[in-house]
């Protein structure tokens, strides 16, 4: 069965100072804040995946 690309929805717990430094930056940029935070963690993920594909093929 193929894997499903659709987005799931997650809940996720901030520190105040966290929540507070992205709010600004929500804010500042004009992106919603849940839009902000997926952007953040995909782009994680995506650095995380090539990383260890790096260091796997070595």
């Amino acid at each position: 069965m193929p894997e499903s690309k659709q987005s799931k929805r997650i809940a996720v717990s901030l520190p105040e100072d966290a929540r507070e430094f992205l709010g600004g930056e929500a804010k500042e940029t004009g992106v919603p804040l849940s839009n902000l935070i997926s952007y953040i963690v995909v782009n994680y993920v995506r650095e995380e995946k090539k990383k260890r594909s790096i260091s796997q093929a070595n």
